[in-house]
């Protein structure tokens, strides 16, 4: 009855019952068979004996594959909500992606700063232009300058230095960035790639 009651611990998907209560049964099990066999005899506690040695640890791994089994199905719901949360963030920076040219973007700032800032600054946006300038800022990573008009410009930062070593001046270019807001009174981004 011992080892019935030790293997129902092995088999319910419980942290820590098979472990904390069903081996220490088991062990009394085992003790109380080799009692049996020291004072009775040795048939009386040999049939308890062979089960603890032999039918306890199949029934312990079963009930690890069990608990096992309960864990994977307990999280493999969070999973697939955090991988639908992950895909709807990708697709919401798509749809509130802004697409506008480096002109465009020159006259908000030039027209209010601010609301440019408020429009733009932080937000993932698609700019196109022409480059102007290639240049390495005062770390040698790369700046383009888009041109935004005479005398006006917008700042591409973060493009990696093969993307800004292979651009040519005066060459229409579009760029995936996020807005930086102003620097050295230029519209900037930053963290950007080609497209």
């Amino acid at each position: 009855m011992l080892l019935v009651i030790a293997w129902l611990c092995f088999l319910i998907p419980f942290p820590g019952l098979g472990l904390f209560i069903g081996w220490p049964l088991n062990l009394v099990a085992f003790i109380l068979a080799i009692v049996a066999m020291s004072s009775g005899g040795v048939t009386k506690g040999l049939a308890p004996l062979l089960l603890s040695l032999m039918v306890s640890p199949m029934v312990y791994f079963v009930g690890i594959a069990i608990f096992a089994g309960t864990l994977s199905a307990v999280s493999a719901p969070r999973e697939d909500a955090h991988a639908a949360e992950t895909e709807s963030e990708a697709i919401s920076v798509l749809a509130d992606t802004i697409e506008l040219a480096a002109r465009q973007l020159y006259l908000d700032y030039q027209a209010n700063e601010i609301a440019a800032d408020v429009l733009y600054k932080g937000k993932p946006l698609v700019i196109s232009g022409d480059v102007e300038a290639i240049q390495g800022d005062s770390l040698d990573q790369p700046v383009v300058h888009l041109s935004a008009g005479p005398d006006a410009r917008v700042l591409l930062m973060g493009l990696t230095t093969t993307d800004a070593a292979g651009l040519r001046k005066g060459e229409a270019i579009t760029a995936a960035c996020t807005g930086d807001g102003m620097a050295r009174e230029t519209p900037a981004m930053r963290h950007c790639d080609l497209r």
